[in-house]
């Protein structure tokens, strides 16, 4: 007798979120074949100084790296386009637990995971805070805690035109920490793309500010020029 979940899966089929090829019993998001090959979706390899130094003489983190080059003709794009906007929840936990499985540093030293806060207005519109959820799901792989600690006070228009002294300028006194225990003294910050690092170092700057290090990781890493 055929399974009523093989008999559906013909009509009501999943397209796996990288190739857009049917995917089949057992598998979620992705098809075993792209799972395998996730490197190829341009792994950053010995880009970490790169990335720190965008925030060289704008916040003193720890470290600031990222598992992926963000390039628009890849599949990354249309991953995080789905989550970020399509509202896909379960993809960022997934995406999330990719960042916990590739994060190359020590993370012994760090007492808690956070992220991004999106502004309420914004958050409420979306549905959910993406960076939230990879949070979340790194939390899953790592064992780290995912806490809320920032919060957005003001809402900012659109970065996408604006330059990278614009950027900074326009993320100031947008956050304020909330929730901070004694006990936290090292917090790795999520976020989904980094491109000048402006919101990362305006969040940072409000942990360090209360005495917290600060390390960062996002799942891809654009820049201008990309």
């Amino acid at each position: 007798m055929i399974e009523i979940s093989t008999f559906l899966s013909v009509f009501y089929h999943k397209n796996c979120k990288c190739c857009q090829g049917y995917l089949v019993k057992g598998e979620s998001f992705f098809c075993l074949n792209c799972e395998l090959n996730f490197g190829e979706l341009s792994l950053v390899d010995g880009k970490s100084t790169e990335i720190e130094q965008l925030f060289w003489g704008k916040a003193r983190v720890e470290s600031a790296v990222a598992v992926f080059q963000f390039l628009k003709q890849e599949n990354l794009q249309s991953i995080i386009h789905e989550f970020k906007y399509n509202g896909n929840v379960g993809l960022a936990l997934k995406m999330g637990e990719l960042i916990g499985y590739n994060y190359i540093l020590p993370i012994k030293n760090i007492d808690a995971v956070s992220f991004v806060p999106m502004h309420p207005k914004k958050e409420k519109k979306r549905g959910y805070n993406q960076a939230q959820k990879l949070a979340e799901g790194f939390s899953g792989i790592t064992g780290v805690k995912t806490m809320h600690i920032l919060k957005r006070i003001k809402n900012t228009e659109t970065q996408t035109e604006k330059g990278v002294f614009e950027r900074f300028e326009n993320m100031e006194d947008k956050f304020e920490v909330i929730n901070l225990s004694e006990e936290i003294k090292h917090v790795l910050l999520i976020d989904d793309v980094i491109t000048t690092g402006a919101t990362l170092a305006a969040c940072a700057n409000k942990l360090i500010k209360k005495g917290v290090k600060v390390s960062l990781v996002c799942l891809a890493y654009r820049g201008l020029n990309s």
